[in-house]
């Protein structure tokens, strides 16, 4: 009789835990943006300012859905291998007045934007893409490709939320050379390849490619491959979609 009771009692405390939690469980997300300089916002004109990820950040706060947000693992030049080797090191951040790893807030997060690998393409042609052969670049982009697949391996072993990864646009658009639209063949080439990996991590992608060539004026500045306040809000609202 005695072990009955503690049957019922436990059952009914189970009950009783399971409950709260459904009661006070926060629905509100974690948000972390990974990535390069576009990840981190920077201008046209050579500084930081608001990027999409900011953006995503307002909406989520608008409709009461944010509880944190950092874009301090973004930062200017970054390529693929160090993202990763963030994550292998376990690189910190200070949160309040504790310093917290990448891999414990990966897990903790719900909601993960990644934006890299451009800045890999352009160190592969020594930062001389217009005038390197497309076949050159695309044997660049099998070896991007391949970084990036070991990235998102390692990535989603500590995370298991909603990721967003994005694609690439042609920087060079506003520049009057042949090479430029030869160029463009190689951006319609690794978009496609991001498409594939974003399906085999079940990953949601987010193709920019088109936007830009529509929009030029997203690039004011030839000399500077950044887009302008109206570029970083039109991927803002591409992410948006994603998450509503």
């Amino acid at each position: 009789m005695k072990k009955l009771k503690k049957i019922i009692f436990f059952f009914f405390l189970c009950i009783i835990i399971f409950i709260m939690y459904c009661l006070f469980k926060s629905n509100k997300l974690i948000y972390i943006s990974l990535g390069d300089s576009l990840a981190l916002g920077k201008t046209p004109y050579k500084s930081i300012g608001y990027g999409y990820s900011d953006y995503v950040k307002d909406y989520l706060e608008d409709n009461n859905k944010l509880k944190f947000y950092t874009k301090d693992f973004a930062q200017e030049g970054y390529r693929i291998t160090d993202v990763l080797n963030d994550i292998t090191l376990n690189k910190k951040i200070k949160i309040g007045k504790n310093h917290e790893g990448i891999k414990t807030i990966l897990r903790r997060s719900n909601l993960v934007t990644l934006s890299i690998g451009s800045n890999d393409i352009f160190y592969k042609t020594d930062n001389n893409i217009l005038d390197t052969d497309t076949d050159e670049i695309n044997k660049y982009i099998d070896e991007v490709i391949k970084d990036y697949d070991e990235l998102l391996d390692e990535l989603t072993k500590y995370f298991k939320g909603k990721l967003i990864l994005i694609g690439y646009y042609n920087p060079y658009i506003n520049r009057s050379s042949e090479n430029v639209r030869d160029l463009s063949q190689s951006f319609v080439y690794i978009n496609d390849y991001m498409e594939k990996l974003a399906l085999k991590y079940d990953a949601e992608y987010v193709n920019i490619y088109e936007v830009f060539i529509e929009n030029p004026g997203f690039l004011p500045n030839y000399k500077d491959i950044h887009p302008s306040t109206e570029g970083y809000k039109q991927i803002a609202n591409l992410i948006i979609d994603k998450i509503k």
